[in-house]
């Protein structure tokens, strides 16, 4: 029951999303070792999480950077992946889309951060977003829950030097973004699916280390399918770095 709770509240949050765009559809789920790299497509899951991590450890020759292109999954299982990221120092690379818990907690841990010209970053909510859809009789099981996984974030955030507005900035700053993308998520309507960041807005967070596998970062450019289901959310200038501006 409470593994069902789960899924329906992942579901409803918006932090498992999808990318309706010929190049993300049903994209195969794949955890291992490709040309000697650490390879991870599809949604986060337990079974991807162990597969890759027993790749990793039963390889001779151990990789040092994570190629990923996910559409994100449960809390928990993300921030799994990006403390495991974390503790082998590796590097990881957006392939063609990094949203939800992926943009969250996956890209975050990477100890240099790799986007290409086309790879997308869609960030839309997180365990500290402000609006929530609870199934009928699950609300002292729910707050239960999000209290934990609040907490496990607020440590994750810190131990990367991150502020955990990163995840939020656009609901939280901008109401318009967060109704518009909340409604779209949780109603099934309309092509927004979240918002994203400048580079140098992702850095004032603390994502620092990012480097352009191709010079340049355009997705909009060279994915116009993808351009009306995300939102770029500019940072204010008022805007003050801060470590774990939302704690328990």
């Amino acid at each position: 029951m409470k593994k069902l709770l789960v899924l329906i509240v992942v579901l409803i949050s918006g932090c498992a999303s999808s990318v309706d765009d010929p190049n993300f559809a049903n994209e195969p789920s794949f955890a291992g070792i490709q040309d000697g790299y650490l390879v991870y497509t599809g949604y986060l899951l337990e079974e991807s999480n162990q597969k890759l991590f027993a790749a990793y450890e039963n390889a001779a020759s151990k990789p040092t950077r994570l190629l990923i292109s996910s559409g994100g999954g449960d809390i928990g299982l993300g921030i799994e992946l990006g403390n495991w990221i974390i503790e082998h120092e590796l590097d990881v690379e957006v392939l063609d889309v990094c949203a939800s818990s992926c943009a969250n907690y996956v890209f975050p841990a990477g100890k240099t951060k790799y986007l290409r010209k086309d790879s997308v970053l869609i960030w839309h909510g997180s365990a500290w977003q402000q609006n929530w859809r609870i199934p009928e009789g699950a609300q002292e099981w729910f707050d239960e829950w999000l209290n934990s996984i609040r907490a496990s974030e607020t440590e994750y955030y810190a131990e990367l030097e991150v502020d955990n507005l990163l995840t939020v900035y656009g609901q939280h700053y901008v109401p318009s973004v967060f109704r518009l993308v909340f409604h779209n998520l949780t109603m099934g309507t309309g092509p927004k699916q979240g918002f994203d960041y400048s580079l140098e807005d992702m850095q004032r967070f603390g994502l620092s280390n990012i480097l352009l596998v191709d010079e340049e970062w355009n997705w909009r450019k060279h994915r116009p399918g993808v351009r009306q289901m995300v939102i770029r959310v500019p940072v204010s200038n008022d805007y003050e770095f801060t470590l774990r501006r939302f704690e328990i």
